[in-house]
């Protein structure tokens, strides 16, 4: 427990603070372009410069990954819904060209996307967009020395030319739904004006006003593959728009300076929500954002979140850039009184399912969420936010492991488990199993519903990674009881003793990450942690279907 770029050049020229549950306005700091935001604004990507940076609350800003050869930044750093996959562009150190790539935020590894076998201005290609699911990458790669197209890549295919409708012009994909069928951007026409189009499995379509005049860019579509929101044109008084194959171009309003000139930038997952902004004929930084909703319309984003009784820290939040897909998260950038900063909003409680006890998520064996308690409520035990799951057994009387070690949970967290959402019979609790972070395990009678609650230490919230291991009961008492690692600390080696046979024991960071992992399959065992940096650890005896773990010290 605690005891205690070429992007920002363009906005301008054409055309860590402390975090709890009652601040819903965070600034992410100076120059930060933040383009991408996860599930509850869990994680949020972006770039400063020609560095992508990846944003969580436990770490603030990191840098994940640069151009490095002297080019401009081309492209955006987004982010999938459960904040674990970033895409974005860098120098492939294999070629020292500009790629599209795929980030794992797990492993901190990078995987090159590949072009379409040309190169301009050291570039191959750019990432503009990611799936919900991380698992499709959209953007732009070089076809000819002055012509590019849009791109879709999977890991099963690979990279695929979308094309262009235009003879010796280009297209660029900006962003794809989440299961990578409808894909939204930008046509080249012959006069070299970018209008609204939509890929559909393949298929390009380029959208027009019912006057057949082209419609500008589209920027976002939403999750579900309904709805494309886009940027305003002469032909509809430089208004956002909105459009569904049902229903067509419908223009958005404007509620700002008529002279204004508005796009639509970021959209959820079922179209419900929109954000976007409308700029004078100068910085775009010098607008002003706007949030709509069926329920409210447009309003200006500063008025929005005022009204719901959030400080806004004194940001004009001129640019909202990315929205995440169940809508409790806006990120962008904004004017602050030294300058433009990042800034994420966090939307109310309303948005989280499992506020309450009586909206418990289920859960099952070998499964691992991504959730926050954020903006949630306090239902009791710590004076803190909480969110709750539940887990029913199959039958079997087994023993239920609920971790919160994984490299998800930013916040010095506490669990409970309750027997119904009375919540007055406490089954078991935990606070600090690995650092501050909780895992508790206890009997599953094979029947019963059990209520998992995720809550901070005093006040504290944060997002958090959880996950549900299973071991049949009486072959886990008995390994749970057997097994010794010793000594502990240590400094070299650490001893293994089990009255059972165990098959492998791993080693984890606190953060989650495996640093060690060793076949045993016996009953002892010598185990060498020399190479480990001095710390806390999390050693992970398996045997069988069932686990213990230990917290190791190196010293």
């Amino acid at each position: 427990m605690k005891k205690q770029y070429k992007k920002v050049g363009l906005l301008f020229l054409g055309v860590g603070l402390s975090f709890s549950a009652a601040a819903q306005v965070t600034n992410l700091g100076a120059n930060f372009e933040a383009n991408g935001v996860s599930n509850q604004g869990m994680a949020v990507s972006g770039s400063i410069g020609n560095s992508n940076l990846l944003w969580t609350q436990a770490t603030g800003l990191q840098v994940i990954g640069s151009i490095t050869n002297g080019f401009p930044m081309a492209g955006r750093a987004t982010i999938s819904a459960d904040g674990l996959k970033i895409s974005a562009t860098l120098t492939n150190p294999a070629t020292n060209f500009n790629e599209a790539g795929l980030y794992n935020v797990t492993t901190s590894s990078w995987t090159f996307l590949g072009g379409l076998g040309q190169v301009l201005d050291s570039s191959t290609s750019s990432a503009w967009g990611t799936s919900s699911d991380g698992n499709t990458v959209v953007g732009l790669a070089w076809v000819t020395g002055g012509n590019a197209h849009g791109f879709k890549w999977t890991n099963a295919i690979g990279l695929e030319d979308l094309g262009s409708s235009v003879a010796n012009r280009s297209s660029r994909a900006n962003d794809v739904n989440a299961d990578g069928s409808i894909i939204v951007g930008w046509q080249d026409g012959l006069d070299g004006f970018r209008q609204a189009a939509v890929w559909n499995n393949g298929v390009q379509t380029v959208l027009s006003f019912p006057n057949n005049d082209p419609v500008s860019e589209a920027g976002a579509v939403s999750a579900n593959g309904n709805w494309v929101v886009g940027s305003g044109n002469f032909s509809n008084n430089n208004e956002a728009w909105r459009w569904s194959e049902s229903t067509g171009i419908i223009n958005m309003g404007s509620i700002f300076d008529p002279s204004w000139r508005g796009a639509a930038t970021a959209i959820n997952a079922d179209g419900s929500k929109i954000v976007g902004f409308y700029r004078p004929n100068g910085p775009a930084l010098f607008g002003q954002g706007f949030f709509w909703s069926e329920e409210t319309g447009m309003v200006n984003l500063n008025d929005y979140v005022t009204s719901l009784g959030f400080d806004d820290l004194g940001i004009i939040l001129s640019l909202p850039l990315g929205m995440s897909d169940d809508g409790t998260a806006i990120v962008g950038m904004g004017l602050g009184a030294a300058g433009p900063v990042g800034f994420l909003i966090q939307l109310p409680s309303e948005g989280i399912a499992n506020n309450n006890c009586s909206g418990a998520i289920a859960l099952i064996c070998d499964e691992t969420v991504i959730g926050s308690t954020v903006g949630a409520s306090d239902s009791g035990g710590n004076i803190a936010p909480d969110v709750f799951y539940s887990y029913t057994g199959n039958g079997v009387a087994e023993n239920i492991t609920i971790s919160l070690c994984g490299p998800g949970t930013n916040f010095d967290s506490f669990l409970r488990i309750f027997t119904d959402c009375t919540l007055t019979t406490e089954v078991t609790t935990n606070d600090d199993f690995c650092n501050e972070q909780s895992e508790v395990t206890f009997e599953s009678d094979g029947t019963s519903s059990y209520i998992i609650m995720v809550e901070g230490f005093n006040a504290e919230s944060g997002d958090f990674e959880l996950t549900v291991t299973c071991g049949i009961l009486g072959v886990s008492d008995y390994t749970l009881n057997s097994i010794v690692l010793y000594p502990n600390p240590t400094k070299e080696i650490l001893n293994l003793s089990s009255n059972i046979e165990i098959d492998h024991i791993e080693i984890y960071t606190i953060s989650g990450q495996l640093v060690l992992s060793k076949t045993i399959q016996n009953t002892s065992s010598i185990i060498s942690i020399s190479s480990l940096k001095r710390g806390v650890y999390i050693a992970k005896a398996i045997s069988k279907n069932a686990s213990k773990s230990f917290k190791v010290i190196k010293e």
